[in-house]
């Protein structure tokens, strides 16, 4: 297994380069933050319904989707 002592020395740099396209040579990222909360939000969903035998809830999470997947559920657990 590698280690550190083996590999060659390294020097690290960062090089910024301002967007073309806005007054202030920004860039955006604002839905960096957000793109994680989606699945979390639906694999809680999925997770409190399990236990009715709901495997998959589509997005997004409208109460009549949950509803539907329970009422599946419910059926998928009477076949057994």
């Amino acid at each position: 297994m590698p280690r550190a002592d083996n590999l060659p020395k390294m020097t690290i740099q960062t090089h910024s380069t301002p967007c073309a396209h806005t007054p202030m040579g920004v860039k955006g990222c604002g839905e960096v933050g957000t793109i994680g909360s989606p699945a979390a939000v639906m694999n809680a969903v999925v997770d409190a319904l399990s236990h009715l035998g709901v495997s998959h809830v589509d997005m997004p999470a409208t109460a009549n989707r949950i509803w539907r997947a329970m009422q599946g559920g419910a059926l998928a657990r009477a076949a057994e």
